[in-house]
Formats: structure tokens, C-alpha cells, sequence
């Protein structure tokens, strides 16, 4: 999907001197050095593939960032605007492309965003056994816990989630999964990641909706979300828990101290079982440790 969006002289040294599967992120800034995140190291972006070296580097252009835009929209900025009013818009392939600009407002109300000056391209992997090495710490034969995955921004946490989903069906436990992918990164933005054959998939809607309407109608046995982050993210996961379903979420954070001093810790303490703390600075979905609901280290 991204030969479609990218320059295609960017979107050729990208693909035959880099690779993009251990690319993170492409990060475009009108008048700027193209910056990409690499197996979580950061680098400029020059002819001859990565470099850390700025004079080297291919700077972004106005243009390059308005066309990225365009063509992601498939021309039409109108069909995409619900999307770029949370500030992004996600391909079919969960590539999630954050835009900046000049934000409009309307009655204190975000009507759309232009004057575009950069873009941050994310790339979801599909990493294969990343959950292996503590699967059984999170599921038994007869239960699943409410886990809790942590770790900062772009540490593979989504990869974590989508790999745990695959194995539940790879596995065979018959669960009814029902995964909210608020911002169509978890499943891809028509469904095209592979997650299984359990799945049923709400998109783009708000957690407190998701829940509700998907506990209603579709009877989960448990339910995937990504990015728990204000006060109604955790009403709706203390809803579903006293519905009797279980969750699997994720969370930023660095580590458990730092889970424990966020605002509404104390709404979810008593919720989750275990918590996945992600390694930071390195790359995706590598795991530093599994903790209990004592929290305390039992992997």
C-alpha cells in the first residue's frame, strides 16, 4: 500500500536499500531531513538507503507531504476527514499516517486540519510468536486473564496484541473475540491483517460505543482494545468486566511504577491480572517481563 502514497523515488530506496519490515516509522517535515525510525533507531533518510548524517539526507518538501495526503485519501480529503479530525488517517494495510497542520475550529470543535506541514508514517508489523515466550502465563487451559500490555509509543505493543489474538485461534480455544480498533490499527482499516478465525470487528469507534453496542450484540467472550487513555476508556472496561468479559488492552507507559502513578490507576487496579511490560529502545514486541495482580515479576 505504500508504493501507492510515497514518491517514487523515496518508496524505491525504501524498499530496495532498507526493508521495510524493520521499518517503524517515516517521518516527513515540510523543509526538514526525512527522519526513519528502524528497529526503534533513528536515522535520516539519503540515497543510498539510512544515515546518520544530515548533510546526507533527503529533506521533505511541502509538496511531498501534501501528496503523501492526497493519495492516502485517494484524492478526496472530504471521505477522510473524520479521520484527519483525530488527526490521522489509516490505510487498508493499518499503516497510520498522523498529519499536523493548522487546525480549524467550529463552535470549540475540531472541523478539519490543512496547511499540512508534516506526516508520520507508522507501520504495523505482523510479527509471528512474538506472545509465545509467555502465552502460558496469560491463558490456561480453562481461563483467560485480564491482561494489561505497557509500554511507550511505537515499542510493538499493538504487534503484541494482534500476534495474541492469531495464536487464541491458531491454538484453537474457541473464544468470541471482539476487538474495538478505534483507530483501525489492530485489524487493518478493512480487516486485511491476519487475526484469526474468531474475530468479530468493530472500527473506528470510541471505546465506551464499542463496548456497549459490542457486548450487546455480538456476546464476547473477550474483548481486545488498544490505547486505554482517558477517563471513559476505563469506565468502558469497567463495564465490561462486571459484564463477566474478559479484556486484553494496551497502555503507554515505561514501566509498572509509572502505570501506577497515571491519574486512573486506581479505576483499573483491581481489573487486570497480569501486565506485559514491552522493552523500550529496542525493537518491537520484545518482552522485559509478565507481573501479576500483586505485581509481582513471574517471567
Amino acid at each position: 500500500m505504500l508504493n501507492k502514497i510515497l514518491n517514487e523515488k523515496i518508496f524505491k530506496i525504501l524498499d530496495q536499500k532498507v526493508g521495510f519490515n524493520c521499518i517503524n516509522e517515516i517521518r516527513i517535515r515540510d523543509e526538514k531531513p526525512i527522519v526513519v525510525i528502524s528497529n526503534g533507531q533513528v536515522y535520516f533518510l539519503e540515497d543510498k538507503g539510512l544515515t546518520l548524517t544530515k548533510k546526507d539526507a533527503i529533506w521533505g518538501t511541502k509538496f511531498l507531504i501534501e501528496d503523501i495526503i492526497f493519495k492516502a485519501s485517494e484524492y478526496s480529503i472530504y471521505s477522510v476527514n473524520e479521520e484527519l479530525k483525530q488527526g490521522f488517517i489509516v490505510l487498508d494495510g493499518g499503516e497510520r499516517i498522523g498529519v499536523c497542520g493548522s487546525v480549524v475550529l467550529e463552535n470549540n470543535n475540531i472541523k478539519t486540519i490543512t496547511n499540512f506541514s508534516s506526516v508520520n508514517i507508522r507501520i504495523p508489523h505482523e510479527i509471528k510468536n512474538c506472545c509465545l515466550k509467555v502465552f502460558d502465563k496469560l491463558i490456561t487451559t480453562n481461563n483467560i486473564f485480564n491482561i494489561l500490555i505497557i509500554s511507550p509509543p511505537g515499542q510493538g505493543k499493538t504487534t503484541f496484541l494482534r500476534d495474541f489474538v492469531f495464536q487464541l485461534s491458531e491454538k484453537n480455544f474457541l473464544y468470541n473475540v471482539l476487538i474495538i480498533d478505534e483507530r483501525g490499527e489492530i485489524a487493518g482499516k478493512n480487516n486485511k491483517l491476519d487475526i484469526g478465525c474468531f474475530c468479530d470487528i468493530l472500527s473506528f469507534t470510541n471505546k465506551q460505543n464499542g463496548f456497549m453496542q459490542g457486548i450487546r450484540a455480538m456476546n464476547p467472550n473477550l474483548i481486545i482494545t488498544d490505547e486505554l487513555g482517558d477517563e471513559q476508556d476505563f469506565d468502558a472496561i469497567k463495564y465490561a468486566s462486571n459484564c463477566g468479559v474478559k479484556i486484553v488492552a494496551t497502555i503507554h507507559a515505561e514501566n509498572i511504577n509509572q502505570l501506577k502513578n497515571k491519574i486512573f490507576f486506581e479505576k483499573i487496579k483491581n481489573i487486570f491480572d497480569r501486565y506485559v511490560v514491552l522493552k523500550n529502545n529496542t525493537k518491537p514486541g520484545v518482552i522485559e517481563g509478565v507481573y501479576d495482580n500483586e505485581f509481582a515479576k513471574i517471567f
